[in-house]
């Protein structure tokens, strides 16, 4: 496989502009983008891998230990800092792309991870130098004209996308009626009422929401709308919601309600779907079209599980992200033998990664160092600061593996149990020979 290809980051518009907030960068992982690139099999060896931001940024040092493990040369622009409305990253990457392309002739696929329909102009001239180009971006912002012109574009999972990501219950709004359930304002919803009884506990949630389906499926204007454009996934919600008091997805080892609904929908004449650049919806299974992505049915996921543990303490605050077991305490061991004293956190995630000489990920360090934040095991300075101004320095109490190990334990245990009675196996295999 010769080295064919060239990878442009624009990494202001994966952060959504300069006022970006701190948890999408520490989201943002650029190797699972590129995991995913490679799935696509279009693309050969990388010969050029460029990252445009201001990387002056205190926000971005997160990122740090990530572009050094890829290889990624990180490329310092400053305009758009001045005038958000003035993209300079834009303009550099399109002047790099073109010049690349007349110096190093070998080079013939060009992938563009951004959403910016700009970037449609430098297709086109790439395209008249005999280059393949891919697109890379999220669902919501890829620019269609930049779509088009792309010979393949690739849709990535958005950090910052909670349209789907289920929410606590909100406290309930007593209908006119004063029957104290949520409030219902979809036309269908209100017609549903008087069809379907709520559930009578929280654990009937996929039975009740079957009964919703059906109810759909019987009611003529749905079917229209199931036949046609669909049913938007919030307005489904909505009428879970109200058949389910107390509903929480969580319950069935889910964190999205889209997951959720993709078990309920088994067995059914109906689906999810994900049309190009709109909201999931449900609908006909036989009525799916063209270029719209059927999501699978899905069966319950095993709540008392290390993955099930693991996808409940990164939904919702506080947040956890921990690796598997042996990730997790060979960082654990390094922080604790190496204490950070007055560390930024790009600094630390950095120097866990150069450390283990490639053995620990830099999305694994990464992920530990954000949940020993989360845990309280650093003293923070200056404290009004955002963490990204702020320097870390190991708590006193915790330079040894066993007490950082318990703190972190005890903190994740705290968030599970108030979801649900935690078994302390399953917690014990999370942490492996630490439990």
């Amino acid at each position: 496989m010769s080295f064919n290809t060239a990878i442009f980051y624009d990494i202001e518009n994966l952060l959504k502009g300069y006022s970006f907030s701190q948890q999408i960068a520490n989201n943002l992982s650029l190797k699972d983008i590129l995991r995913e690139l490679r799935r696509t099999e279009q693309t050969g060896q990388i010969a050029v891998q460029r990252a445009y931001a201001n990387w002056s940024d205190p926000r971005l040092a997160i990122m740090r230990g990530e572009i050094n493990e890829l290889g990624i040369d990180p490329i310092q622009v400053f305009g758009f800092s001045r005038d958000q409305k003035k993209n300079a990253a834009d303009i550099q990457l399109a002047i790099d792309a073109i010049d690349l392309a007349h110096v190093r002739p070998t080079i013939s696929v060009y992938v563009i991870v951004s959403g910016d329909g700009g970037f449609a102009s430098l297709a086109k001239k790439l395209h008249e130098y005999g280059k393949m180009v891919i697109g890379v971006a999220y669902r919501d912002a890829a620019n269609r004209t930049f779509q088009s012109v792309c010979d393949e574009f690739l849709f990535i999972p958005d950090p910052e996308d909670d349209a789907e990501v289920e929410k606590p219950a909100p406290r309930p709004v007593a209908h006119p009626g004063g029957n104290g359930h949520p409030l219902v304002t979809d036309p269908r919803n209100l017609r549903m009422k008087a069809k379907v009884r709520p559930a009578a506990t929280p654990e009937d949630a996929v039975t009740k929401a079957r009964e919703l389906l059906h109810f759909y499926l019987a009611d003529a204007a749905c079917r229209s709308d199931l036949a046609q454009s669909g049913i938007y996934l919030n307005v489904v919600q909505e009428g879970v919601r109200y058949a389910v008091p107390g509903f929480q997805v969580i319950r069935f080892g889910f964190t999205k309600f889209s997951e959720f609904l993709q078990h309920a929908c088994a067995g059914t004449p109906v689906c999810v779907v994900r049309p190009p650049n709109s909201q999931a919806v449900v609908m006909f299974r036989d009525k799916v079209r063209a270029g719209q992505e059927t999501l699978p049915d899905l069966e319950v996921r095993e709540l008392h599980s290390p993955d099930g543990y693991r996808a409940l303490l990164a939904y919702g605050p506080p947040v956890f992200h921990l690796p598997a077991a042996h990730d997790l305490l060979a960082v654990l061991r390094w922080v604790a033998e190496n204490p950070p004293l007055q560390f930024d956190l790009g600094s630390i995630v950095e120097a866990v990664t150069t450390a283990s000489d490639g053995a620990i990920s830099s999305q694994s360090a990464k992920h530990v160092v954000l949940s020993l934040v989360t845990a309280d095991a650093f003293l923070r300075v200056p404290e009004t600061s955002s963490l990204a101004e702020q320097v870390l320095t190991l708590k006193e109490e915790l330079r040894w593996i066993d007490p950082l190990t318990a703190a972190l334990r005890a903190a994740a245990v705290q968030k599970l149990s108030s979801l649900f009675p935690v078994r302390e196996e399953i917690v014990g295999q999370m942490f492996g020979a630490a439990a």
